[in-house]
């Protein structure tokens, strides 16, 4: 009996049909339990999409690997927003936006492979949420610390003795630096442009010295120290594990 074989093109119709069956989810009046559904349905595709990856990459294909990868990042885009909406309904407003952020950085990534219509309006998409749905943040925490160079995510040596480029795509992988250690931590600043748009405040305290909670300005029952002008409490260093191997 012969193997059946499916075509790229086959594949990327299939594709297209689930990402249209995710997009009719992503919003904010579709029920938890249906979205969370769907997520898990993300979940055992991107396991579909990532043996196809494979199968490019020993074939030597690097550019059905990326388009691959493509797909994975799109996935996961979709499933950091099905995410985002059930923790907004769930008011869990912090691991809201950590969703939305991780949706948005997918969607990058996922443009360095392919730039269309249906990926820019996503792009958009994510943008407009971040301004209407959730505070406006004038500032950031941005922490200057030392660390080691860490070691490469494609090659796994020093990335100083390798030759890949962080931040570029390598038969269907990103390339980062891993394993980094952190010798000192210096200061932290507020910044209006981050490098990580997850290392927000959380608290900050009104003109009586109470904490509010920065999403909901609701009372923590928190007062602040005694001898701060004002006071916050905030996120300073975060360490995503988003699936970009």
């Amino acid at each position: 009996m012969s193997e059946k074989t499916i075509s790229f093109d086959e594949i990327h119709r299939d594709y297209c049909k689930f990402i249209d069956s995710c997009g009719k989810l992503n919003c904010f009046t579709r029920s938890n339990r249906v979205q969370n559904d769907k997520v898990t349905e993300c979940r055992q595709y991107i396991s579909v999409i990532k043996a196809y990856k494979k199968q490019a990459a020993e074939r030597g294909n690097e550019l059905q690997a990326n388009q691959f990868f493509h797909m994975q990042c799109m996935i996961n885009a979709l499933i950091s927003s099905l995410l985002m909406w059930v923790e907004l309904k769930n008011h869990d407003f912090q691991k809201a936006w950590r969703f939305l952020v991780d949706a948005q950085e997918y969607t990058e990534i996922a443009l360095k492979i392919m730039d269309y219509e249906g990926v820019r309006n996503l792009n958009v998409r994510l943008k407009t949420i971040e301004d209407v749905v959730f505070p406006r943040w004038a500032v950031y925490n941005s922490p200057s610390f030392v660390e080691t160079i860490g070691e490469c995510s494609i090659c796994h040596k020093p990335f100083l003795e390798c030759d890949h480029i962080e931040n570029q795509i390598y038969m269907g992988r990103l390339c980062q630096r891993m394993d980094r250690k952190i010798i000192d931590l210096d200061h932290v600043a507020f910044v209006e442009d981050p490098r990580d748009k997850r290392c927000i405040i959380t608290k900050v305290s009104d003109q009586d010295g109470r904490m509010k909670d920065y999403f909901t300005l609701e009372d923590t029952g928190k007062l602040k120290d005694d001898n701060a002008p004002m006071q916050v409490e905030a996120i300073v260093l975060n360490f995503s594990d988003l699936d970009f191997d």
